[in-house]
């Protein structure tokens, strides 16, 4: 029977996970998707566990560009006028000027997400310059293709839009007002509310707790998700030495991926990160 455990030490975003039956070894990154290339390039060890797979599964393989093209097809809506003051509008304008979806096209719960992104690539500054890919999971996909590995989605994006509908109850614009006046605030006054970047910094310092004792919330996002993927991800890593991509928060908590993964008998390991990321 195979012995699986989970190490002591958390301070990774890199697990190990072993079939001992099968002789297959697979890792798993927990991923923060805002940040940009320069931070996974500081991490040899994701690049050496990407490079030993012989799969790499992310949450979605579509590309950005076609999810836009997505979205980009809509009929325009001109609600988001109608429900913003005058002054948040014109601000979102400003904002969203070299965004490459229409704002117009965009659900308010989508304008919500993008507006939070933008605050954590701006304000939280988890996009340098210096990046050529602004999206950690794209950047591993993209390195996967240029190795030849074979790449594998756990599901499309339109799945992923309809996951963040039902979360947030299909709200109307009348429903996030409030939200999207506080972000354009947030994102055009000289003195943010810095906490949204705590976690970003607890991220990239590792300095990161999994609770695998403690229960999931109520959250469809990781606990329906979570469930689906489980249905797919222990049989390919039975069978493939797997590299797996996923949100960091897919992984904590007792309903996380790596936990059970260990409730099936694999064994899940901390993967040591001998480098530091530097600011």
């Amino acid at each position: 029977m195979t012995i699986s455990y989970i190490g002591i030490s958390q301070n990774t975003i890199l697990w190990k996970v072993t079939d001992t039956i099968n002789n297959k070894t697979s890792f798993v990154v927990g991923t923060f998707h805002q940040l940009g290339n320069s931070f996974v390039d500081s991490i040899p060890e994701i690049q050496e566990s990407l490079y030993q797979s012989e799969l790499a599964i992310f949450e979605s393989v579509s590309k950005i560009a076609e999810t836009r093209e997505l979205i980009n097809q809509r009929e325009k809506s001109y609600e988001i006028e109608k429900k913003l003051n005058k002054k948040d509008f014109k601000n979102l304008l400003e904002i969203s000027k070299d965004w490459e979806v229409d704002i117009y096209k965009l659900k308010p719960i989508e304008v919500r997400w993008k507006l939070q992104q933008e605050f954590q690539n701006i304000i939280c500054e988890t996009v340098k310059p210096i990046d050529k890919w602004t999206h950690f999971d794209s950047y591993l996909q993209e390195l996967a293709e240029q190795k030849q590995i074979e790449v594998l989605g756990l599901e499309t994006d339109s799945v992923q839009l309809n996951f963040i509908y039902k979360q947030y109850k299909y709200p109307s614009w009348k429903d996030e007002k409030r939200n999207l006046s506080y972000l354009i605030k947030q994102m055009t006054t000289d003195n943010p509310n810095m906490n949204p970047c705590n976690l970003v910094n607890e991220y990239k310092a590792f300095d990161l707790n999994y609770d695998f004792e403690k229960p999931c919330s109520i959250d469809v996002l990781i606990i329906e998700r979570n469930e689906n993927w489980l249905k797919i991800l222990p049989q390919l890593m039975q069978e493939k030495n797997c590299f797996v991509a996923v949100g960091f928060y897919h992984l904590k908590n007792d309903c996380g991926i790596l936990q059970q993964l260990k409730n099936m008998g694999f064994i899940v390991e901390p993967v040591k990160i001998q480098s530091k990321v530097v600011d």
